[in-house]
C-alpha cells in the first residue's frame, strides 16, 4: 500500500474525524453535507440536507414570499449597490459632510494629479489681469523669471537636477523631494510653452 501525504495531513483527518451531519428532513436517515439556509431574514445559518432533500427544499423555496411587488423591485434596485445607500453624483448627501461638493473635490483631484492639461488652473485676478498661481510656484521652483526662453529652461532644469539629484546627494530625501518639485515645475512650464 502506498503512504499519501493527503490521507494523512492534519485537515483530512480533522475532516474524517468530525461526525457526519444527519439529513434535517423528517424519517430521513442519510448524511446531510449539502446545506441550505433557514429564512429568507436568516442567510448565515443554514440546515443540512442530503442530495434528494435539499434539491426538493430548493425547488420550494421562495426568497420573496409575502412580499409586494413594489418590495421586490426595490430589493431589486438597491441589490444593485449592495445595499449601500447612494446619492446623485455630485450632490451633497449630508450638509454637515466634512467632503462637501464632490465636484470640488474631483476637480482638486485632476489638477493635482494631471496638471493645467486636464484639470483647473489655480488662476486669481490680481489688478483686473489673470494670474496664475502654478505658474509662480514652478517659477520659483527654478528659480526663473519672465520672460525666458525654451533653451533657458531647458539649461536652468539639467542644472538643477545634477545640483539636487539624491545620488549625488548621498540618498537624501531633502534632495529627493526637491528633484520632485523641480520635475513638476520643469513639466508644467515646458508644456505650457508649446
Amino acid at each position: 500500500m502506498q503512504w499519501s501525504h493527503r490521507e494523512h495531513s492534519p485537515r483530512k483527518r480533522r475532516h474524517k474525524e468530525a461526525p457526519p451531519r444527519a439529513c434535517e428532513f423528517p424519517d430521513c436517515d442519510e448524511p446531510g453535507p449539502h446545506k441550505a439556509p433557514r429564512a429568507p431574514d436568516d442567510l448565515r445559518n443554514y440546515r443540512w440536507f442530503c442530495l434528494a432533500h435539499v434539491r426538493e427544499y430548493n425547488r420550494g423555496w421562495n426568497f420573496f414570499e409575502g412580499w409586494s411587488q413594489g418590495d421586490i423591485e426595490r430589493f431589486q434596485r438597491e441589490d444593485l449597490t449592495g445595499h449601500r445607500p447612494t446619492w446623485p453624483f455630485g450632490s451633497r448627501r449630508d450638509p454637515d459632510d466634512p467632503i462637501g461638493d464632490l465636484s470640488e473635490v474631483f476637480r482638486a483631484f485632476a489638477h493635482d494629479w494631471f496638471g493645467t492639461a486636464r484639470g483647473r488652473r489655480r488662476e486669481q485676478r490680481v489688478n483686473g489681469q489673470r494670474h496664475d498661481a502654478r505658474r509662480d510656484d514652478a517659477l520659483a521652483a527654478l528659480d526663473l523669471e519672465q520672460p525666458f526662453t525654451r533653451t533657458e529652461l531647458k539649461r536652468r532644469y539639467i542644472t538643477l537636477v545634477k545640483r539636487h539629484h539624491p545620488d549625488a546627494n548621498g540618498g537624501s530625501k531633502e534632495s529627493e523631494e526637491r528633484l520632485k518639485s523641480i520635475n513638476q515645475a520643469y513639466t508644467y512650464l515646458r508644456d505650457e510653452s508649446r
